[in-house]
């Protein structure tokens, strides 16, 4: 990978609807963390922070929220303010079928700011490029009422990557059903060695 970047993994969250911590869910014989991780390393990202899961795999990093309980744009925070290189790919914990292609193409197209995939033009907030500089965008919105993503948005307009694959392979798991589906799915795998993908 020519551009060196760092990695946010989000993996916190209440799961209040999964009824365990996602984290620990087991996908294709690991943990999701550790299968997420590992993806990461696979494209050649060495910085690697974890937030919102208080165990990193080993070769990790963990960044503990600096505003807790106020969702996914706390996380992103405290892993800007943790990685070491000037931009971060986030991804989410539950989103373990994102194609390697794709992020490949976020980190390519990335030019500062913020670079998020887009499905049928509407952003993907947890899948995309982010400036580590954009910590003091995050904080000052923590600092208001709404905690929001979209309320970054509103002042750091992202750059959107088009993707046009099948929906499937963006879900998150929330819910035992949604996992199952994870589970199941064999649309794409880019994860057997030597697939073009990674």
């Amino acid at each position: 990978m020519e551009k060196t970047v760092s990695a946010i993994l989000l993996a916190g969250g209440i799961s209040s609807r999964m009824g365990c911590d996602k984290a620990e869910l087991a996908f294709r014989g690991k943990p999701l963390i550790r299968y997420q991780t590992d993806r990461l390393s696979t494209l050649g990202i060495k910085d690697i922070v974890i937030a919102g899961y208080p165990k990193p795999p080993e070769g990790t990093r963990f960044a503990p929220d600096v505003y807790p309980r106020r969702g996914p744009l706390s996380g992103l925070h405290a892993g800007l303010l943790a990685v070491e290189n000037p931009c971060a790919l986030l991804l989410a914990v539950d989103t373990p079928l994102v194609p390697a292609a794709l992020l490949r193409e976020l980190i390519e197209a990335h030019r500062g700011g913020i670079t998020l995939a887009a499905m049928e033009g509407e952003p993907e907030p947890l899948i995309g490029v982010y400036d580590r500089a954009l910590a003091r965008d995050c904080e000052a919105v923590l600092q208001g009422e709404r905690t929001s993503m979209r309320q970054l948005f509103e002042r750091v307009k992202p750059a959107l990557v088009p993707y046009r694959g099948d929906p499937l392979l963006l879900l998150n798991c929330n819910t035992p059903e949604e996992y199952k589906t994870l589970c199941e799915c064999r649309i794409y795998d880019d994860t057997r060695p030597g697939h073009p993908g990674l």
